[in-house]
């Protein structure tokens, strides 16, 4: 989806926060379950992590 790896921070948040619903609905241990914040924060570093990997600092 993202061949760039080389996002700036807003890039990253602005990917994040458009894909808010998706991110909540894989933050679910079952369907009627409510959101298990770890699990959310886990799967938003992991979003974080990969998107920025190859940017210089």
């Amino acid at each position: 989806m993202f061949n760039n790896y080389n996002l700036s921070d807003d890039e990253v948040m602005e990917i994040i926060f458009s894909n808010k619903k998706l991110i909540d609905k894989y933050s679910r241990l079952s369907s009627k379950a409510p959101i298990d914040e770890d699990l959310r924060a886990e799967i938003i570093e992991k979003i974080y992590r990969t998107l920025t990997r190859n940017r210089e600092r």
